[in-house]
């Protein structure tokens, strides 16, 4: 049922977890498609040192989202910001059509996390001011 690449990374995920006081969380998905993705990063200096995930659905859900962390750990900022669905989808050893949607969530929830940060940024760079 699911290709190798996807059988061995579900036995030994890597990455599934969060972190207390993360620097920036995002999360997608719901619970009428099936499944949510929700991703935790440490940041020092714009370089993410350390990504966890907590992810309810499926084995490709499950999958896409300890990729997305590996992909993420010691990636700047800029960088992560420039991953694609297609390069997740890759990663994963390609997915059935059916289930391409789960990389653009995987995509997707990088692009929350991001956003989650700087706007945590820019509200202490407001109560500095204060």
């Amino acid at each position: 049922m699911y290709n190798l690449t996807i059988s061995q990374r579900f036995q030994n995920l890597q990455y599934n977890g969060m972190i207390t006081s993360a620097d920036a969380v995002g999360q997608v998905g719901s619970v009428s498609s099936g499944d949510i993705i929700k991703i935790y990063l440490r940041i020092n200096n714009d370089v993410i040192t350390e990504a966890k995930f907590k992810t309810f659905g499926s084995v490709y859900a499950l999958v896409a989202s300890d990729i997305v962390c590996e992909f993420l750990k010691n990636c700047t900022l800029e960088d992560a910001k420039t991953i694609k669905s297609s390069e997740i989808n890759q990663a994963m050893g390609g997915l059935p059509e059916n289930k391409l949607y789960i990389a653009d969530l995987a995509q997707a929830v990088i692009t929350a996390a991001i956003d989650d940060y700087y706007k945590k940024l820019a509200k202490a760079k407001l109560n500095e001011k204060k």
